[in-house]
């Protein structure tokens, strides 16, 4: 078969399917932000010329931490994407959308991803969380055309964590709050955040813990080379280090009906987190009082985003881990404009998977979660 007519029956199968992008990365411009900010730091942005210095270097220009070479980005070439050296624009998200067969997008802060490994004694990350909720709902959010938003909460600033969430209230626009789960201390089981946790779920809002790039380099102690090596450890540190402490803490206990989904570290690693932490649990239950069943049966009650889904892996051995967390909780995540995001077609094609829960993987998971 020629490759021309191979792309247009992936394209006639993905048709076929309603797709809803649980994690797609708005790569906002910092100066774009700067324009909604309060003082003293809307003119210390204006005059900082980070505007001519591009989208990678702003990074950490504004949240700065130590981690290894963030820009070692891969060699595979993507199209419909400035990543990594330009800010995307609002014109651009439908663009990206239609390249990879999305129908409805969740977008989060890409720069906020940096904001929980600065240590500065400061209120930049709140400040810019605050500017950001209001450019996005201002310039780039659109619930009729399918764009929603997902709020990032400062949650070391529990008082403005909650200016937010009061100023979403009611806002068709964002669709959940995201938490980054790198860098959080103490970690996000820890009973200060309860009253964030609260406000979610008297809201009706999903929690999404993404992980993120803060301080990959100091996963258990500094000086990895490489990001082959943190990338690889970090990404699924960060996430397991908060599931564990949501858990263990009772948060799914004392907020029953709020949903919490993970996102950014595939799937394989939660049979063996479940079963580790489970062993632990039988051994010393005292310590999780608040728990009315095992730890890892909460783990299979949160959802969890695909991305980057582990088709490399043994077909009998990637069944098994789906299998156990349950096709019903994994919601298809993108990690669109990075260069290693996973099309819809990565979901489709897992040969173990019947029709119904493709879509459900595909959208339907989502809706329910998110109320699209």
């Amino acid at each position: 078969m020629s490759q021309p007519d191979t792309e247009s029956r992936r394209a006639d199968d993905l048709d076929s399917y309603h797709v809803i992008d649980c994690d797609c990365h708005y790569m906002e411009s910092f100066t774009d932000v700067a324009e909604y900010m309060d003082e003293p730091w809307k003119t210390k942005f204006e005059g900082s010329n980070f505007d001519e210095k591009g989208a990678k270097q702003n990074l950490s220009s504004f949240f700065p931490f130590s981690t290894g070479d963030r820009q070692a980005h891969g060699k595979i070439t993507r199209e419909h994407s400035s990543y990594p050296d330009s800010p995307e624009t609002p014109e651009r998200i439908r663009e990206g959308m239609s390249s990879i067969g999305v129908d409805e997008t969740l977008l989060i802060s890409h720069l906020i991803l940096a904001g929980a490994g600065t240590t500065a004694d400061d209120t930049r990350q709140s400040a810019f969380a605050k500017a950001y909720v209001e450019y996005m709902s201002e310039e780039v959010l659109d619930p009729d055309d399918g764009i929603y938003g997902l709020a990032p909460i400062p949650y070391a600033d529990i008082d403005a964590s909650l200016e937010i969430l009061d100023h979403i209230e009611g806002s068709e626009a964002y669709a959940g709050a995201c938490f980054v789960t790198a860098g959080a201390t103490p970690p996000l089981g820890n009973r200060k955040y309860d009253p964030l946790y609260e406000r979610c779920e008297d809201m009706g809002l999903p929690a999404v813990f993404h992980t993120g790039g803060a301080g990959l380099d100091e996963y258990v102690r500094g000086g990895y080379q490489e990001m082959l090596e943190t990338h690889t450890l970090g990404f699924l540190e960060s996430n397991m280090s908060q599931i564990v402490s949501l858990v263990v803490q009772g948060v799914p206990e004392k907020f029953p009906d709020l949903d919490v989904a993970f996102m950014e570290s595939g799937v394989t690693y939660l049979p063996s987190l479940i079963t580790r932490l489970d062993e632990e649990y039988l051994k010393r239950p005292e310590e999780a009082p608040l728990l009315e069943k095992e730890p890892g049966e909460y783990i299979t009650d949160f959802y969890y985003g695909t991305q980057p889904l582990e088709v490399s892996a043994d077909p009998e051995f990637l069944e098994k881990c789906v299998d156990m967390v349950g096709p019903e909780q994994l919601m298809y995540a993108s990690d669109y404009p990075h260069w290693d995001y996973d099309r819809p077609t990565t979901v489709i094609d897992l040969p173990f998977l019947s029709e119904e829960e493709k879509r459900g993987i595909l959208s339907e998971n989502a809706a329910e979660v998110f109320g699209l």
